[in-house]
C-alpha cells in the first residue's frame, strides 16, 4: 500500500516539473506567425526582395494518451514541417483520470486536446470551468477545410456535439469504423450438422438455428451440452452491444435513442418494439436456447464459449474481430473453429438492419488560453487538417518511416514487431501520439487490400444502419440520473429476459418506473434537442 502512495506521490512531482514547462496559464507564444507548414520562408534568388529571417516556431501544448518520448523521430518531423515547438502532454491509461487531475492543478493548461479517454461529461465539465476556449465553426472551415469535408462526409451532426449554450467550444471526432453494424457468426460445422448450408436469413430461420443448435446435438458429442447463444451480460446488460441481432430485426439499436414514426423521440428501451424483443428473448430463454450463464458472461468468457464449441452464435462483434488479425478470428484459429458470418436477420418489418457505433465521438478541443492567440489556433487547425487528410504525414505519423517502423504488405501498413506493442512505440518513435485526429478515408492504406476486401464483403451496402440519434447529445436530466436509470434498465432487462416480470403490465410499470426518476424530462430534452439540430 505504501509503495502504491510513494509512486502516485513520484508520478505527481514529475509531471508537475516536466509539464511546468508549458508556461502554466499560456504555454505558447503569441508570435503572429502566418501558419505556413513551410519551415522556414525562403528568400528570392534574384535578390530584388530583402532576405527574410526565418519565423519562430509557434509553440504548443498537446494533449494525448500514452507516454511519449523526448525529441522523438516522430516529434522532430511534426515540429519541422509545421514550424512549430511542441511540448508532448501523455499519461499512462491505466490511470488517466488521476494524472490529468494532477496536470490541471498543476496550473498545465493544454493548447491542444486530442485523442485522449476523457468522456463527454469530462469535455462538457471543462468547457464550464474554462478550460476550453470557444472556437467558431467558421474558423474551424476556414483553417481546416479539407477536414472539415470529411466531418460532412461522414456525419454532419457531429457538428452538434460541441456546442453549448449556442456556441461551438470543439472539434467534431469522427470514428473510423462507426459505419460498421454488428454481426451475428454462426460455427459452421454446427450449421452443416443441422442442415444449414449457410447462416440464417430472417428471425424465423434465426430461432430454428439456435433451437437445433440447443437440441440436436450440433457437436455430435451425444452430450445436450451445447446453447444456441450467450451474450456479455455482465459488461453490457442494460446498455448497449446485447442482443443485437434480435433488437436490430425489430428495428431498433440496444440502447440510446430512435425517431418514432410520428417523428418524436423516445428511448429505444421503452418502445414496443423491445417489448416484442423482451417477449422473444425470454421465450428462447424458457426453452433453452440462451445459455442461463449469460448473466455473468464478459468479453473474454462470452468469446471463449463461441470459439470453444459451447454456444454456437455470437452477434457482438463487427468484421475486424472476425478476421484472422482481430479477437475471435485468431482465436479460431487457435482452437481450429470454422465459423461463418451472416448478415443481421430480416425481422417483422422486412428490413435487413444493422446496429452500428456511429461515426461521432468526444469532440478535440483547443484551450480557453490557446484560442486568444489567433495564430495558434490557425497553426493547430492547419496540422489537424493536414495530419488527418494528406496520406504521406498521415501515414508518417501513424507509423512512422516505411522500412524502418512498417512495412507495406499486400497494400497495408504491418508495424514492425518491435514497434506493435503502441505504447512502446510512442515512447520510443513517438508514432500515434501527434495524429491530430482520425479519419476513415485512412484505413484502406492501413488495411491490407486483402482486409479492405473481407471488410466489405461483410459489411453489405443493404444493410440498413442504425445509430443512435441522441449520441453525444447532452441531455441534463438522464445525465443528472443516469445511475439510477442504469440500474433500472439492468434489473428488468435481466427479469425480462428470464421471465420474471409480466411483459404486459409489468412493462407498462417498468416505463412507469423510468419516467418517474428522470426519463419523462430527458424524452423532453431529447426531442428539443432533435428539433433544434434538425431545423
Amino acid at each position: 500500500m505504501k509503495g502504491n502512495v510513494l509512486k502516485t506521490l513520484v508520478l505527481a512531482m514529475a509531471l508537475i516539473l516536466v509539464l511546468s514547462a508549458c508556461g502554466g496559464e499560456n504555454s505558447g507564444t503569441k508570435n503572429g506567425n502566418n501558419g505556413s507548414t513551410s519551415p522556414t520562408t525562403t528568400p528570392s534568388s534574384g535578390g530584388s526582395e530583402t532576405n527574410k529571417e526565418p519565423e519562430s516556431p509557434i509553440e504548443i501544448s498537446w494533449l494525448n494518451f500514452y507516454l511519449p518520448g523526448k525529441d522523438t523521430a516522430t516529434q522532430k518531423y511534426v515540429e519541422e514541417l509545421f514550424n512549430v515547438k511542441i511540448t508532448p502532454l501523455g499519461y499512462d491509461r491505466s490511470n488517466w483520470q488521476q494524472q490529468i487531475n494532477i496536470m490541471l492543478a498543476s496550473g498545465v493548461r493544454p493548447d491542444y486536446i486530442g485523442n485522449t479517454d476523457l468522456t463527454f461529461a469530462d469535455f462538457l465539465s471543462y468547457v464550464k470551468q474554462g478550460l476550453i476556449g470557444e472556437l467558431p465553426v467558421e474558423k474551424i472551415r476556414e483553417y481546416a477545410p479539407n477536414y472539415s469535408a470529411m466531418v460532412d462526409k461522414y456525419d454532419p451532426t457531429a457538428w452538434n456535439v460541441a456546442v453549448v449554450d449556442g456556441k461551438n467550444y470543439g472539434i467534431p471526432r469522427i470514428y473510423g469504423e462507426g459505419g460498421s453494424p454488428f454481426l451475428p457468426a454462426y460455427n459452421k460445422e454446427w450449421l452443416k450438422n443441422i442442415g444449414y448450408d449457410a447462416p440464417p436469413t430472417t428471425l424465423e430461420e434465426l430461432e430454428d438455428v439456435l433451437t437445433k443448435f440447443r437440441n440436436n446435438d450440433p457437436d455430435q458429442n451425444g452430450k445436450k451440452d451445447t446453447y444456441g447463444m450467450s451474450v456479455r451480460g455482465k459488461d453490457t446488460l442494460g446498455s448497449n452491444q446485447i442482443f443485437n441481432t434480435v433488437f436490430a430485426a425489430h428495428g431498433i439499436r440496444s440502447s440510446g435513442w430512435h425517431v418514432k414514426e410520428d417523428n418524436t423521440v423516445e428511448h429505444v428501451l421503452v418502445s414496443e418494439q423491445a417489448r416484442a424483443v423482451y417477449k422473444l428473448l425470454n421465450k428462447w430463454y424458457k426453452a433453452g436456447l440462451i445459455d442461463p450463464e449469460f448473466i455473468t458472461d464478459d468479453a473474454n468468457s462470452y468469446r471463449a464459449k463461441f470459439v470453444n464449441g459451447k454456444t454456437g452464435m455470437m452477434d457482438q462483434m463487427m468484421w475486424y474481430h472476425y478476421h484472422t488479425e482481430g479477437a475471435v478470428g485468431a482465436d479460431a484459429v487457435k482452437t481450429g473453429l470454422e465459423f461463418a458470418v451472416g448478415a443481421p436477420v430480416i425481422g417483422p418489418a422486412g428490413q435487413m438492419n444493422g446496429i452500428v457505433q456511429g461515426y461521432k465521438q468526444n469532440p478535440y478541443a483547443i484551450g480557453a488560453d490557446a484560442v486568444k492567440d489567433e495564430a495558434k489556433v490557425k497553426k493547430i487547425l492547419e496540422m489537424v487538417d493536414r495530419i488527418a487528410t494528406d496520406k504521406d504525414v498521415y501515414m508518417k505519423v501513424s507509423f512512422g518511416e516505411e522500412g524502418v517502423h512498417y512495412d507495406v504488405v499486400n497494400g497495408g501498413a504491418v508495424r514492425k514487431a518491435e514497434f506493435s506493442d503502441i505504447a512502446k512505440s510512442v515512447s520510443t518513435v513517438g508514432t500515434t501520439f501527434f495524429k491530430a485526429a482520425d479519419n476513415p478515408d485512412m484505413l484502406v492504406y492501413e488495411y491490407s487490400a486483402e482486409k479492405q476486401a473481407y471488410k466489405e464483403e461483410l459489411n453489405k451496402s443493404e444493410i440498413n444502419i442504425l445509430y443512435d440519434i441522441m449520441q453525444l447529445v447532452d441531455l441534463p436530466s438522464w445525465t443528472e440520473n443516469r445511475d439510477a436509470i442504469d440500474k433500472v434498465l439492468k434489473e428488468f432487462q435481466l427479469k425480462f429476459v428470464a421471465g420474471e416480470v409480466d411483459l404486459d403490465a409489468g412493462f407498462d410499470s417498468y416505463v412507469a418506473e423510468l419516467n418517474k426518476i428522470g426519463l419523462a424530462k430527458a424524452t423532453e430534452e431529447a426531442n428539443a434537442a432533435y428539433a433544434r439540430n434538425n431545423k
